[in-house]
C-alpha cells in the first residue's frame, strides 16, 4: 500500500486536542473569571491576615468581595452549560470592575492597595469583539475610580485628576487589547479558512490520485490487450509508417509475410521498396491533388489517403527474399489520440491461395465449357440433319420432340457460351472487335428485338433515343449483347402492366445508356452482390423469374472492357434502373481512325 492509498478517499479529520490544551484554545467563562476571583480572594485574606492593611469600610469590602463571588458562581454555571459567548458572559467582567471599585472604597479608597486588580476584568472585556466593550470599559472604570473619591470629602484636586486619568489609561489599554484581539481573530479565521481550503485541496488531490491510479490500471490493461492482439495478428501484415512512409511499427504477420525482423524493418526502411511503383500508380485517382509535381507509386497512394480516402488495391509485393506475392493492400490514415495525423497504416493480406483458387476455377470453367460445346454442337448439327432428311421425313409428333431437344440444346449451348465468356472476361482475355458504331441505331435495334418479348409479357416498352447518330468506337456485337441483357432482365422482372424504358444520351462527354423498369425491385442489402456470378436476388426467386445469374456479370465485363462504368439503383416495389457509360475517348479514337482512312 502506497502513501496515497493509506490516506483514503477523504482528508483525515483534524486531530482531537486532549488535556489542558483545549482549555486554552477555547477558555470557559470560569477560566476567564479565575484570575479576578483569585485576586479578590487573596485581597480578602490579606485584609484579614495583614495588620497593616485595614478595612476602612468593612461593609463595602464585604459587598465587593461578595459581588465577585456571585459572578464567579455565574461563570461556573455558564461553563457547565457550555455557554462561552453572549451578553450574559460579558456581564461577568462588567460586574467585576464595579465590584473592585466597591472593594477600593472598603480598603482605603484612593489609596487602596487593590486598585490595579481592575486590569484583570478590563483585559477580559477588551478582548471581546466590537468597539462597544472599549466604551463600556471607559464608563465602568470611571465609576470604579471616581466612587472612592466621591465618598471621600477630604479628597483633593490631585485625587480627582487621578480618578479621571486612570479610566482614560484603562480605556486606551482596552482599545489596544481590543484591536490586537480583532487582529488575532482575523488571523485565526484566515488560518482556519486556509486549513479548510488545504483540506479540500488535499481531498481533491487524493481523488485525482485515485482517478489516475484507475486510469493507469485501465491504460495498462489496454496496453497489454493491444500487445497481445498485435502479437496475435499473424495472418496479415500490419505496418505503420510516418508521413514519409518510413516504417515505425511492424507486426509478426509482416515479419512472417515479408521476411524482415522487427529490428531490420525499423532500421529506416520505407514501404515502397516492397512494391512496384508503376503498378501502384495505376490505383491513384488522377483528380487527386498531389504533394509532388510528378508523384508515382506509393507516394501517389499516400496522397489519396491524405485526401480522405481509404485505398484498397490488389497488387504484387516483393518480399525481402525477392519472391513475388499477390496481396490485397489496404491503406488508411494513422492518427494519434489527439486526432492529428501521425502517418499511414497498411494492412497487407496474402492472396496467393485466393489467386490460385481463382485460376483453377477459371481453368475448370473454361475446360468444362470447351468440353460441353463440342457434344452440344454435334447434337444440334445432327438434329438439323434429322429434321431436314428428305428420305426419312419425321412425323408431326417427332418434329415436336426434335424441336424441344433442339431448343434445350441451344439454351444449354448459350449457357456454356456465357460461362466461357465470363471466365474469359474475369481473366481479361476475351477479344473485342472495335469499329465505329452508331449507338443510337444499336439501342434502337435492341429495343425492336425485345418488342415481341415485352408484348408477350404484357410490358410496355418505350425508348428515348436521339434522332442524330452518336458514333463511338466499340464492339457492336458485345455492346448489343449488353443492351439485350439489360432489356431482357428488365422485361423479366416487370409484371404485366408495367413499363420498361430505354434511354440514350450524351452526358459530360460520355455516351450513357440507361434501362429503367417499374418491376419488383431489388432489396438494398442484396444490391452489392448483383454483379457476382450466379447470384440471383430474392425477388427473382420469390417471383419465379427464370435465369442463372450470369447476365449482369457479362454485361459489366463488356462495359469495363470498353473502359466504361456501370451502376444501378433500385427500390423494392417501385422498380430498378441500370445504366452504363462509354467514354468520349472512344469516339475520339474513331474519328482519328476515320481520318487515317481518308488519307
Amino acid at each position: 500500500m502506497n502513501r496515497y492509498e493509506s490516506l483514503g478517499t477523504a482528508a483525515a479529520p483534524a486531530p482531537v486536542q486532549r488535556g489542558w490544551q483545549r482549555y486554552f484554545d477555547d477558555p470557559t467563562p470560569l477560566m476567564k473569571q479565575g484570575p479576578t476571583a483569585i485576586a479578590v480572594g487573596v485581597a480578602g485574606l490579606l485584609v484579614i491576615a495583614v495588620p497593616g492593611i485595614q478595612a476602612t469600610n468593612p461593609a463595602a469590602a464585604i459587598v465587593g468581595i461578595a459581588l465577585v463571588g456571585l459572578v464567579t458562581a455565574l461563570a461556573a454555571i455558564l461553563a457547565a452549560r457550555g455557554v462561552h459567548d453572549g451578553w450574559i458572559v460579558l456581564l461577568i467582567p462588567a460586574v467585576d470592575i464595579l465590584a473592585i471599585g466597591v472593594l477600593r472604597v472598603g480598603t482605603g479608597g484612593t489609596a487602596s492597595l487593590f486598585s490595579s486588580f481592575v486590569l484583570l476584568p478590563v483585559i477580559w472585556l477588551a478582548a471581546s469583539p466590537g468597539l462597544r466593550p472599549v466604551f463600556l470599559i471607559g464608563v465602568l472604570t470611571s465609576i470604579a475610580f471616581l466612587m472612592p473619591i466621591a465618598l471621600d470629602s477630604a479628597a483633593g484636586e490631585l485625587a480627582w485628576l487621578r480618578g479621571v486619568i486612570s479610566p482614560l489609561v484603562f480605556a486606551v489599554a482596552g482599545a489596544i487589547v481590543n484591536e490586537l484581539s480583532r487582529l488575532q481573530r482575523l488571523r485565526t479565521a484566515q488560518a482556519e479558512a486556509l486549513v479548510v481550503e488545504r483540506t479540500a485541496a488535499l481531498s481533491a488531490n487524493l481523488s485525482m490520485v485515485q482517478q489516475l491510479q484507475a486510469s493507469e490500471k485501465q491504460y495498462q490493461f489496454l496496453l497489454e490487450s493491444f500487445s497481445s492482439l498485435w502479437s496475435s495478428i499473424t495472418a496479415q501484415a500490419v505496418i505503420a509508417t510516418d508521413r514519409k512512409g518510413v516504417v515505425i511499427a511492424w507486426n509478426p504477420g509482416a515479419e512472417r509475410l515479408i521476411g524482415l525482423s522487427v529490428d531490420e524493418a525499423l532500421d529506416d526502411v520505407t514501404v515502397d521498396r516492397f512494391f512496384d511503383p508503376s503498378a501502384l500508380g495505376l490505383f491513384a485517382d488522377p483528380a487527386t491533388p498531389r504533394s509532388l509535381d510528378d508523384p508515382t507509386g506509393m507516394r501517389a497512394l499516400l496522397d489519396e489517403v491524405d485526401a480522405g480516402r481509404t485505398v484498397e488495391a490488389d497488387v504484387d509485393m516483393t518480399t525481402a527474399g525477392g519472391s513475388i506475392v499477390p496481396v490485397r493492400l489496404t491503406l488508411s490514415l494513422y492518427q494519434g489520440t489527439d486526432g492529428a495525423q501521425r502517418g499511414y497504416l497498411l494492412v497487407i493480406t496474402d492472396e496467393t491461395k485466393a489467386v490460385e483458387v481463382a485460376r483453377l476455377k477459371d481453368e475448370f470453367v473454361g475446360m468444362i465449357s470447351h468440353e460441353l460445346r463440342t457434344p452440344l454442337s454435334a447434337i444440334i448439327g445432327f438434329l438439323d440433319l434429322l429434321q431436314n432428311d428428305p428420305e426419312q421425313p419425321l412425323t408431326a409428333d417427332q418434329q415436336d420432340f426434335v424441336a424441344v431437344i433442339e431448343r434445350n440444346a441451344k439454351r444449354l449451348l448459350n449457357l456454356v457460351g456465357d460461362l466461357l465468356f465470363t471466365a474469359q472476361a474475369e481473366s481479361g482475355r476475351f477479344p473485342l472487335e472495335k469499329a465505329e458504331t452508331d449507338l443510337s441505331a444499336l439501342v434502337r435495334s435492341a429495343v425492336e428485338s425485345s418488342g415481341p418479348n415485352a408484348q408477350k409479357n404484357g410490358v410496355e416498352l418505350l425508348s428515348d433515343i436521339p434522332a442524330e447518330p452518336i458514333r463511338l468506337l466499340v464492339d457492336a456485337g458485345r455492346i448489343g449483347q449488353a443492351i439485350d441483357n439489360l432489356l431482357s432482365n428488365a422485361i423479366k422482372f416487370t409484371p404485366s402492366g408495367g413499363r420498361v424504358t430505354a434511354r440514350l444520351e450524351m452526358r459530360e462527354g460520355e455516351g450513357r445508356i440507361c434501362i429503367e423498369d417499374t418491376g419488383f425491385g431489388i432489396p438494398e442489402e442484396e444490391q452489392g452482390m448483383l454483379f457476382t456470378r450466379f447470384f440471383r436476388a430474392s425477388t427473382a426467386t420469390r417471383n419465379a423469374v427464370p435465369g442463372v445469374g450470369l447476365g449482369l456479370t457479362i454485361t459489366r465485363a463488356i462495359v469495363q472492357a470498353h473502359g466504361g462504368t456501370m451502376s444501378m439503383s433500385s427500390e423494392v416495389g417501385k422498380g430498378t434502373e441500370f445504366w452504363f457509360t462509354l467514354p468520349v475517348e472512344l469516339r475520339t479514337e474513331a474519328l482519328r481512325l476515320e481520318g487515317l482512312r481518308n488519307v
